[in-house]
């Protein structure tokens, strides 16, 4: 069934292969899975996300086939660990990694969800209750994610690391000026008095 949560470009992302499909083969399997879509708006849609470089269309005649551009598309929780591991020490990743994740989504992080964003050994926080383990694995399946019964799940407090609220700040406003490229529009600061 068609989720207007869940972004129709990584949906359409995840059902286009590496060998690609035509619009016929992509419309077709699309209303197989529930995403009832007009052939004529997803021609459109297909054409916008070639301008925009994320697949690429190619003439098979008579047909075109439409490709995804590997590389490019990374989803948000591989561009919320990269960005953390540019940003802070090794040893503090992980936690601004859980707590960012925790407070965006406002529900325990489960670890599988961690390691797409490239977090992998011991989590810092407390393991969530059964309650919240529940209620954020139903938004997940909810969303088209599988998580296993057995999946741990985290949550981390701010009371629990000192600063980790104003990381979060921190790498949210990089995320998002370095996403929409507006570091132009950035008062760049200026020394006005020459220390020594």
């Amino acid at each position: 069934m068609f989720h207007p949560v869940r972004d129709f470009r990584f949906i359409v992302l995840e059902t286009l292969t590496d060998e690609g499909k035509s619009i016929s083969s992509l419309h077709k399997e699309l209303n197989s899975k529930g995403y009832k879509i007009n052939r004529l708006l997803l021609t459109g849609y297909l054409r916008a996300l070639t301008d925009l470089k994320i697949v690429k269309e190619k003439e098979v005649p008579p047909a075109k086939i439409y490709i995804p551009i590997r590389g490019r598309e990374r989803d948000f929780y591989a561009i919320v660990g990269d960005k953390a591991r540019q940003m802070f020490p090794a040893e503090r990743v992980n936690s601004v990694v859980l707590f960012a994740l925790n407070k965006m989504f406002r529900r325990a992080v489960f670890v599988d969800e961690m390691s797409r964003a490239g977090v992998e050994g011991n989590l810092p926080g407390r393991m969530a209750s059964i309650e919240e383990k529940m209620a954020a694995r139903k938004i997940l399946l909810r969303s088209g994610f599988k998580i296993p019964d057995s999946s741990r799940a985290y949550v981390l407090d701010a009371s629990e690391l000192d600063g980790v609220d104003k990381d979060y700040v921190d790498l949210l406003e990089a995320i998002l000026i370095e996403g929409h490229d507006l570091a132009y529009l950035i008062k760049e600061t200026k020394q006005t008095k020459l220390t020594f």
